[in-house]
């Protein structure tokens, strides 16, 4: 399943700040990718399993904002 989040990441260090965050809930078997250059900021996944409010709160935690864009 594919999943596309609007965020509050502007940054390439902030990504990479937050990349553990983002492997510990979408690995083993999924992905993730950041487009900087989108007015979104977006965040894409794709996994098998995905705990979305999980994933809002953890990052949250770390000073992000995600909010999941309508499909």
């Amino acid at each position: 399943m594919i999943w596309v989040f609007k965020t509050s990441v502007k940054s390439k260090s902030k990504v990479k700040s937050i990349s553990a965050i983002l492997d510990s809930q979408v690995y083993p078997g999924g992905s993730w990718n950041f487009d900087l250059d989108d007015c979104d900021k977006v965040l894409r996944i794709e996994s098998e399993r995905l705990e979305v409010q999980r994933l809002q709160d953890s990052l949250a935690q770390a000073g992000v904002v995600c909010e999941e864009l309508a499909g």
